[in-house]
């Protein structure tokens, strides 16, 4: 057989187009955002939705807009040409708006919604084009190019704009019953940010209904604004941040209007994997769920938003499951699904488990996120319009907007700790002292007793016992708070166990680098029966390396044998200086790495009587949190200072120039209780297992607030 070259042309099949509706845009509430849009970019001021129920099973939904419309020629060469990159070329209208439809097919929604489409279209010449689209018949032809498509053209004297008259019957209508309606409502809301401030200018949202089957929307014009309830929060924080990291942003309590609001600024920096993504704007609003926040989120005028009515308890919490979430836009316009109930694409729910009294649930949230265009932020849609491509910059967006709404959990976990609307957390050392105190039972025995009249004998006898149970129990005491302590050093061990795999890592790479190597050159000099030169300096050298990375391995192992101490003995007296050093050398190559330098002035003859491990576990936290800190902020010379004097007292004196801690946090003392951390991944146990490490030395640690950097002291009693 003779070769033969043949030229094909690729010929799309007719049913692309429902693929493309179907499989790619979604749902119906999907399909009418895509529609809307498409409103918007034609520089729209307003675009109506018209619900008119003709019979039972026969639906025309109707989206006009008053945009500047299409010419013949936009809708022959564009309109009708799927995937066009037009927009994607043009990004901006004629107005300057940022094109929301960029991959040239929400227009395909529409085969989503009915079985027959209209397009009614007048552009500013006063030219329209009507075009008239049976969905059906691109099921029933092979190609594309098979199906005919009616485009009528004529003069129009009335105002430009575009209409989509979509024909629905028998399923099409049915999948409109009163949930879907209640979901299409609230997803329009959506739609636009809910906080005026953000709001795209000028471009109203209209949702009408006429001869609906339902009364609460029978005959009915919805002018969709933002929610009222975004307006009653608890809790708000809203600001920006840059493409480099920086967020200047502002805090309001509103369960306290009188309160003054905070202005924070911050530098964040990334963690490794992650990109920054062009500017970012971000509004958290935060309501407290509990009974008495409902209470007063009720008190502050919250009405239903269709009925106009007040509300009880009841409708209230409906209210919020309604609306809470974080919504995503790209400027001005939502990103779907992120907002949408039960999608926590930030993970706080996840979060809230780990640390319940301080971290604030989904449900909670009412929250607006507005990004920058592609080619800015490169934050890229998926084709099949379910959110973002999860790519660095994605994850770098997650990390920004968490780490802003930290700022506002940890000034709400502070206010309700210090007005009792929170959970109280406990000092285990102080609650166990009170639980095996017997010097209030003794005397309030003791004086009814008296009261009474039983003699003094029977009296001491009494006392007697209580003492002896007591003197037991302090036995009791001692050997839990000792079990605690173990505990306390193993969790300091664990947050450090990261540092120290890295160090670690070094010398174990090297092993099992050049261990092949010494096999291969011991064989060649078996083989030769003979030392040669260079093969003996090579093994020398080796061996010496090995050598060198064993002992270095050793020590770092060496580091952690204080804190991971299965038993305690007694107190002794022990060098102040050495127990400080031996936490510093626990992060000796971290330091190093990350140029952070620290100082430590202390008399080499102090000593103290008690547990050494204690003072290593507080000082290990304080640097463990220092050094992630001073990474975290934009510094280029980055300090740890540490110095020790002794009078009266042994004091300690911790500081370092990164980032300071707020006032409120250090006055209210929530940064000592269990859970509270700025970290995103911080579990909020430092600081406590520090101050109950303190305690056990017989000691104190206070934070001071300074304008910048951080400074404790600890005083260790004579």
């Amino acid at each position: 057989m003779n070769e033969k070259n043949e030229i094909h042309k690729i010929r799309p099949a007719a049913r692309l187009i429902s693929t493309i509706g179907e499989d790619l845009v979604g749902d119906t509430y999907a399909a009418i955002v895509e529609l809307v849009k498409n409103a918007y970019d034609a520089d729209a001021n307003k675009v109506d939705i018209v619900f008119d129920y003709k019979d039972i099973n026969t639906l025309v939904i109707e989206i006009q807009d008053d945009g500047h419309g299409m010419t013949n020629e936009t809708v022959l060469q564009k309109w009708l040409v799927p995937a066009t990159k037009d927009k994607l070329e043009r990004k901006k209208s004629p107005k300057g708006r940022l094109f929301q439809g960029r991959k040239g097919i929400g227009r395909y929604a529409a085969a989503i919604l009915g079985q027959e489409l209209l397009l009614k279209t007048i552009d500013e010449n006063q030219n329209e084009t009507q075009v008239f689209i049976d969905w059906k018949l691109f099921e029933k032809k092979e190609f594309l190019d098979d199906v005919n498509i009616i485009v009528t053209t004529r003069k129009n004297s009335q105002e430009t704009g575009t209409l989509l008259s979509i024909t629905a019957r028998g399923e099409k209508v049915s999948q409109w019953g009163r949930a879907e309606l209640s979901s299409l409502t609230k997803e329009l809301r959506k739609l636009i940010p809910p906080f005026d401030e953000y709001s795209p200018e000028e471009f109203e949202i209209n949702l009408v209904f006429y001869n609906c089957p339902y009364e609460e929307y029978n005959d009915k014009v919805f002018e969709l604004e933002a929610f009222p309830i975004s307006k009653l929060f608890d809790y708000r924080i809203w600001g920006t941040i840059s493409n480099k990291g920086k967020m200047n942003a502002l805090y309001v309590n509103q369960y306290e209007p009188n309160l003054p609001s905070d202005k924070i600024t911050k530098d964040i920096q990334l963690s490794e994997g992650k990109s920054y993504c062009g500017k970012i704007e971000f509004d958290f609003r935060v309501f407290d769920r509990d009974p008495e926040a409902i209470e007063n989120l009720i008190n502050k005028g919250l009405i239903d938003p269709i009925s106009k009515l007040a509300v009880g308890k009841r409708e209230a919490k409906r209210l919020l499951d309604e609306v809470y979430g974080v919504n995503l836009y790209r400027e001005g316009f939502r990103i779907r699904p992120y907002g949408n109930g039960g999608i926590d694409w930030l993970n706080l729910d996840k979060e809230r488990i780990q640390r319940p009294a301080f971290k604030v649930s989904n449900n909670q949230v009412l929250g607006f996120v507005n990004i920058k265009p592609e080619e800015i932020s490169h934050l890229e849609e998926k084709s099949a319009r379910d959110g973002l491509k999860e790519n660095s910059y994605y994850f770098g967006l997650v990390e920004l907007v968490r780490t802003a709404l930290i700022e506002l959990e940890a000034r709400r976990y502070s206010y309700r700790e210090k007005t009792g609307k929170g959970r109280k957390s406990s000092n285990i050392h102080k609650d166990l002292d009170i639980l095996f105190d017997y010097d209030q039972l003794s005397y309030n025995i003791k004086r009814k007793l008296n009261f009474l009249k039983i003699d003094e004998e029977t009296v001491d006898e009494i006392a007697a016992i209580i003492q002896k149970d007591a003197e037991k129990k302090s036995i009791l005491l001692n050997n839990i708070q000792k079990t605690i302590a173990i505990y306390q050093g193993q969790a300091t061990l664990g947050k450090v166990v990261t540092v120290l795999l890295h160090e670690g890592r070094k010398p174990v790479t090297y092993f099992k680098q050049q261990s092949p190597n010494l096999l291969r050159w011991l064989k060649i000099y078996k083989a030769k029966g003979k030392w040669e030169d260079s093969l003996y300096d090579k093994i020398v050298d080796r061996l010496q390396n090995i050598f060198e990375q064993s002992n270095f391995l050793s020590g770092l192992f060496r580091r952690l044998d204080p804190l991971a101490k299965q038993k305690r003995g007694n107190k002794i007296d022990f060098n102040v200086k050495d127990a400080i050093q031996k936490s510093i050398s626990i992060f000796e190559g971290t330091l190093k790495k990350t140029e952070i330098n620290i100082s430590l002035h202390c008399d080499k003859k102090i000593s103290y009587l008690g547990w050494e491990e204690d003072l290593i576990i507080a000082i290990t936290n304080l640097l463990e949190n220092s050094i992630y800190w001073l990474n975290s902020a934009n510094i280029d010379d980055k300090k740890i200072m540490i110095t020790v004097t002794n009078s009266d007292n042994l004091v300690i004196h911790y500081k370092n120039n990164g980032p300071n801690i707020d006032k409120d946090s250090i006055e209210s003392s929530v940064i000592f209780e269990p859970g509270f951390s700025k970290k995103l991944t911080g579990t909020g146990l430092g600081l406590p297992i520090s101050g109950e490490a303190v305690e056990r030395l017989n000691g104190s640690i206070v934070a001071h607030h300074v304008d910048y950097g951080v400074y404790f002291t600890i005083e260790l009693k004579g």
